[in-house]
């Protein structure tokens, strides 16, 4: 690899070396050898062009709405082939400066509904991960909604072949209920929508019918 550095090194060592070289006997010397000096520093200038070219160009950052909006626009194909409408027309949410979500609506009931965000965990077996994040929202519904889910939450998950988790005890004492579960945070990284777009649509398809059964329309 050729770095800018030793050009200029080069280009240093070469000057003073061509100045203690004197006298009239060696004239023609000098100058032959300057003319391969300054040929071999244009070809180090070349090279260095060149090397730089051939690097591969770092992928511009994925902006993590720019992301969540194609997962949303998928999610919402997916599920229009399974005859359910959804609108994500609800404002995105920021709880905090680590977390930012975008919120999906189902049914007619507004309190109840879906998310999907980035989050990092600050307690349990996730805790200081980043990670992409789908919910389903049951605020104010525990005996209605979120306890009877809760008994069904084995089914679920055998279905969608991953483990739900719940918020903590303590978090659920003020009256907040959701069932979620986490991607890792290179899906975005990687900017593979079609994945998260897949599993979002899969949680609301499976999770959908079984709210209906409990009144929620």
């Amino acid at each position: 690899m050729v770095e800018r550095q030793i050009l200029e090194v080069f280009h240093q060592r070469k000057e003073e070396f061509l100045k203690n070289i004197s006298g009239a006997d060696k004239k023609e010397v000098v100058a032959e050898l300057k003319r391969f000096l300054d040929w071999f520093e244009q070809w180090l200038h070349l090279e260095a062009e060149e090397q730089k070219e051939r690097e591969p160009q770092a992928a511009r950052p994925r902006a993590l709405e720019e992301f969540l909006d194609e997962v949303l626009a998928e999610t919402k194909r997916i599920l229009a082939e399974r005859r359910i409408n959804i609108t994500y027309t609800l404002p995105g949410q920021n709880l905090g400066a680590k977390e930012s979500w975008k919120c999906v609506k189902v049914f007619g009931n507004s309190g109840i509904y879906y998310r999907i965000g980035r989050t990092r965990p600050r307690k349990g077996p996730y805790r200081g991960q980043d990670l992409l994040v789908i919910d389903l929202v049951m605020d104010g519904y525990k005996k209605k909604v979120f306890l009877p889910l809760l008994e069904l939450k084995g089914e679920i998950e055998k279905r969608l072949g991953v483990e739900l988790q719940r918020e903590l005890p303590k978090v659920e004492a003020t009256g907040k209920y959701r069932l979620k579960f986490f991607l890792p945070y290179d899906v975005v990284r990687r900017g593979d929508a079609a994945l998260a777009a897949r599993k979002f649509a899969h949680f609301i398809a499976v999770t959908k019918p079984l709210l209906n059964s409990l009144g929620v329309s």
